[in-house]
């Protein structure tokens, strides 16, 4: 999954450095261009891929303004996707960490049953309400899937 994010940034970067440079080719020939220099086409196709679309540089032509609306559905494509992989990550680490707890708690179970005979009984009864937790716990678990 990380390695999908950082493709994705990846993915931006070059799609901004290649409709910037394409916007200023296509535009600054233009008399009545606003997009004059390699800032403005960076600026402008940051603002369009991102969806901020400030509004302050526009394409004046044909050509330039099909290419925002091609940038346009590029960049929702980019964020959605973006969000999805980063939302399914930090789903799964949290999926892992409960995993990891649950995971100790039963080997710590296991090792308390193994030296069953040298546990008080406060011990004992601990072991017991952790067992008791396990179960319920995957009983709720079992119910929701």
């Amino acid at each position: 999954m990380l390695k999908l994010l950082i493709s994705l940034l990846v993915i931006s970067v070059l799609v901004i450095g290649t409709s910037g440079i394409g916007i200023y080719l296509i535009e600054s020939p233009h008399e009545d261009a606003q997009i004059t220099n390699l800032i403005d086409a960076f600026w402008w196709a940051s603002a369009t891929v991102t969806t901020v679309g400030y509004g302050d540089v526009v394409p004046v032509t044909e050509l330039g303004r099909l290419m925002g609306i091609v940038l346009m559905f590029v960049g929702i494509s980019i964020i959605g996707t973006f969000i999805s992989a980063l939302g399914a990550l930090l789903i799964g680490s949290r999926l892992k960490k409960h995993e990891s707890v649950e995971s100790s708690t039963k080997s710590l179970i296991i090792k308390k049953i193994n030296d069953i005979e040298n546990l008080e009984k406060n011990e004992v009864e601990l072991l017991i309400s952790m067992v008791k937790d396990l179960h319920d716990e995957a009983k709720t678990n079992h119910k929701k899937n």
